[in-house]
């Protein structure tokens, strides 16, 4: 009986991991598509920030290398900023790579992206997606 109990316990803590993880990979309806979390892009390749939004307002995408948000729960835009396109049924933004050996898309690490949609509330002009973290290799 304990054997049973136990994989009961499993199985339930298991299936309410998947379910708080598909909950955390959308937030104010903004949901991340890609670059994906753990993810690598190549050194100097810009790669598609692709993200999809549900309701009104502009999406914006943020790129830093610290994951801290501020006061407004958006992470710092030191090495990126840009407002995402609709393309094909998702927002997109491609930043411009340039060719210097300190810009960020040359210089391999841990980054950090968050998309957020512009669209005022009663108490918010941010609504904020979730951060992910990607690599440059």
């Amino acid at each position: 009986m304990p054997r049973r109990l136990r994989l009961l316990a499993l199985t339930l803590t298991l299936a309410l991991a998947a379910a708080a993880s598909a909950v955390a990979a959308t937030r104010h309806g903004v949901t991340p598509v890609a670059p994906t979390g753990g993810s690598s892009v190549p050194a100097g390749k810009a790669p598609a920030f692709r993200v999809r939004a549900s309701g009104p307002g502009q999406v914006w995408i943020r790129v830093c290398k610290k994951n801290k948000t501020n006061r407004a729960g958006v992470i710092c835009a030191k090495e990126s900023i840009g407002r995402a396109k609709k393309k094909d049924g998702a927002f997109e933004y491609k930043p411009r790579v340039h060719d210097y050996s300190g810009f960020w898309l040359n210089s391999p690490g841990a980054y950090y992206w968050q998309a957020y949609r512009i669209a005022c509330n009663a108490s918010d002009c941010r609504q904020e997606g979730p951060i992910v973290r990607f690599q440059v290799r």
